[in-house]
């Protein structure tokens, strides 16, 4: 029988299979393989091959001569979009080495955390260069962004939005290419409640450190209350907010604690804050879960340094909300539509997991393979 550590080791490697559409030329310039199998071994970078030399060849003419023009627009410049575009890095190589495709890439990020009118500004500026597709995630006005990315479509740039909480609206009223996201029910809110009930036998005080109101804290909140509803004796007894950065997560989470010292959990909306919660457990003395006792604090993302804080024991756990596959499967969907003439889901949600110590390696070592890839 495989046990839970193995079973979990198989499905991510599976995950790895499957993300990794396109056949690789590794990082010391190993040929790509043009078997149509499936091949992926501890310590290598061939991945799942796309079609065989005869297909290559073909997809190589279709793609002579072209340039594709992407923007990159996040809501914020952050660790998290780094991962994202470091993943959308390794697929630009592969596709770039394979069929011979050439990219385009710039990342604009606003100055001011969330800033729409800037995120705005840069859409309609790329559209005005003739860019063939913006990736975007934004905290604006689901209605008014809309018209913004109509504008832009209506223009010949191709719109599509990453990251974003896409059950939230119905699917026919997105006005993009493609939504590239994940939803383990409720962008990972509702994953969150059922590890925080399994550890917590069903039974515990909860602290809420929240990020700015929007989209995402929204549908997260939404989810972690469904999880934890078939269990009376889990309570939220505070919450405030946290703005999704570190020092003002650390800063919530002391005031709650001061008020609510005997918490059993303290849930940061996003891995920074949950970062920050955590050093406030320490600074106040109060000890940190060790599997057994303690106070469990969870956040989500899958950041390297979430990885090296769960790794140190300090951090419990966090949600990978794969942002190296959300940068990889963009930029293949671009190169599908704008190149191959192909169209794509409307919705393409990559997989999630909880991370904690019996995995965090695994999450850790695809995370610092994206990081460790320089686009060519």
């Amino acid at each position: 029988m495989v046990n839970g550590k193995m079973r979990t080791r198989l499905v991510l490697l599976a995950i790895l299979a499957v993300s990794l559409v396109v056949a690789a030329c590794s990082n010391n310039n190993e040929p790509a393989v043009t078997e149509t199998t499936t091949v992926v071994t501890e310590g290598s970078s061939i991945a799942y091959q796309w079609g065989d030399k005869n297909f290559e060849n073909f997809v190589r003419k279709a793609a002579e001569g072209r340039t594709l023009k992407i923007g990159f627009t996040p809501p914020a410049a952050s660790e998290f979009y780094d991962i994202i575009e470091a993943g959308a890095n390794t697929m630009m190589n592969e596709l770039s080495d394979r069929f011979g495709v050439k990219f385009e890439f710039e990342m604009s990020a606003p100055n001011e955390h969330q800033s729409v009118e800037s995120q705005v500004a840069t859409i309609e500026n790329w559209t005005a260069k003739k860019y063939d597709a913006i990736l975007v995630s934004s905290a604006g006005d689901f209605d008014a962004m809309n018209a913004v990315y109509q504008k832009a479509m209506d223009a010949g740039t191709a719109i599509f939005m990453f990251n974003m909480p896409a059950e939230m609206w119905d699917e026919k009223e997105l006005k993009a290419v493609s939504v590239i996201s994940y939803n383990n029910q409720y962008q990972a809110g509702y994953i969150v409640g059922k590890y925080a009930a399994e550890k917590l036998q069903g039974k515990g005080k909860i602290l809420l450190v929240w990020g700015l109101p929007g989209h995402w804290s929204t549908s997260r909140k939404n989810g972690f209350l469904e999880a934890i509803k078939p269990y009376p004796d889990m309570k939220i007894v505070g919450e405030q907010r946290g703005d999704y950065v570190r020092d003002k997560g650390m800063q919530a989470a002391e005031n709650l604690l001061q008020a609510n010292p005997d918490v059993d959990l303290i849930y940061g909306e996003n891995e920074e804050m949950a970062q920050g919660a955590t050093q406030a457990v320490e600074a106040r003395g109060l000890k940190l879960w060790d599997g057994k006792e303690g106070i469990i604090t969870i956040g989500a993302d899958g950041l390297k340094s979430g990885y090296e804080s769960i790794r140190k024991g300090k951090l419990t756990a966090t949600v990978n909300v794969g942002p190296v596959d959300m940068g990889r499967e963009f930029i293949k969907s671009v190169f599908m539509y704008e190149v191959l003439g192909y169209t794509v889901d409307k919705i393409i949600n990559v997989p999630t997991t909880v991370v904690d110590k019996e995995n965090v390696d695994i999450a850790a070592a695809y995370t610092d393979w994206a990081l460790s890839t320089e686009r060519k």
